[in-house]
């Protein structure tokens, strides 16, 4: 049995991963300053730590769930977010290319300037951000330590939160008020995907994992912009949706790409494929929620 180690595994896809892939492999998660068990604590940041628990532990593949991966907060602290999605992450991608474990590192479509959609695998990146920059680093360098390694892509990603505001798809939820207006980014173009999803994928690919290597696209097709899916919430909410008001280019301390459409030329011919209709899928989180995370 395939033994996978799962970093960031008390994040939103880590801890779906861990969930999903525990009954098909041997697994051991870990996480930073929120892991309890059965999550084993792990500083990326510390290199003689990573050495010793790749040594002790001995996984056959190693899944990077763990970065940074707010725009706005990547922006602001710059050292901090290159230390974790590009140092941490080179320095695990020669570590396995040593012992001959797998890498697979989760990446971003926002890798992507958003303005030649839809991307296909082959396509050239160009990051706007810093964010997208430093996964465009993170890329080339796991790429570099091992043909073994593979890059997954995604999009934004909703699915089980510990609080709505965890995604920053199922945070619109919170933003909605029953008697206040409330402005919703109506231009970039989005590609929610349940983080289950990627997870059935990720545990399909190992299953094959004479497929493994390079870049893979995950990602669902329903085309969304925030403004659209604060709509379905509110919906969802009983909320009056004549309250929202459609925005046009954000402004945030980030540059937003347009459209980052992930296009797959590699899982179909596998046979994989996952998606979900998000007003229902989104539903059944909001509604799991108790009123007052909302």
């Amino acid at each position: 049995m395939q033994k996978v180690m799962i970093t960031g595994a008390t994040g939103l896809l880590g801890r779906t991963l861990y969930k999903t892939l525990k009954h098909e492999f041997a697994v051991v998660g870990t996480g930073f300053s929120r892991a309890t068990a059965p999550i084993l604590p792990l500083d990326l940041a510390d290199q003689q730590a990573v050495i010793t628990f790749l040594e002790l532990h001995k996984p056959t593949v190693l899944i990077h769930a763990a970065a940074e991966r707010k725009p706005d907060v990547c922006e602001n602290s710059p050292q901090q977010t290159i230390a974790l999605n590009v140092a941490a992450s080179e320095f695990l991608a020669k570590e396995c290319a040593k012992r001959n474990i797998r890498l697979l590192f989760i990446s971003t479509d926002y890798v992507f300037n958003g303005q030649d959609a839809p991307y296909y695998e082959s396509a050239t990146p160009n990051p706007l951000n810093l964010y997208g920059q430093t996964k465009q680093q993170a890329e080339q360098a796991v790429l570099n330590a091992s043909p073994l390694h593979t890059i997954i892509r995604v999009p934004v990603l909703y699915g089980d939160v510990t609080s709505l505001s965890e995604s920053a798809v199922t945070i619109i939820a919170t933003q909605l008020k029953q008697d206040e207006q409330t402005s919703h980014d109506n231009w970039a173009i989005r590609y929610p995907t349940h983080v289950e999803d990627i997870a059935f994928t990720l545990r399909d690919l190992l299953k094959q994992s004479e497929a493994l290597g390079g870049i893979f696209h995950i990602s669902d097709s329903q085309a969304m912009t925030k403004f659209d899916m604060a709509c379905v919430m509110a919906d969802i909410l009983g909320y009056p949706s004549e309250r929202l008001i459609p925005q046009g280019k954000p402004t945030q301390t980030a540059a937003r790409p347009y459209n980052c459409a992930l296009a797959d030329s590699r899982l179909k011919p596998l046979g994989i494929a996952y998606g979900r209709d998000f007003k229902a899928a989104v539903g059944d989180i909001i509604n799991g929620a108790t009123h007052n995370k909302i």
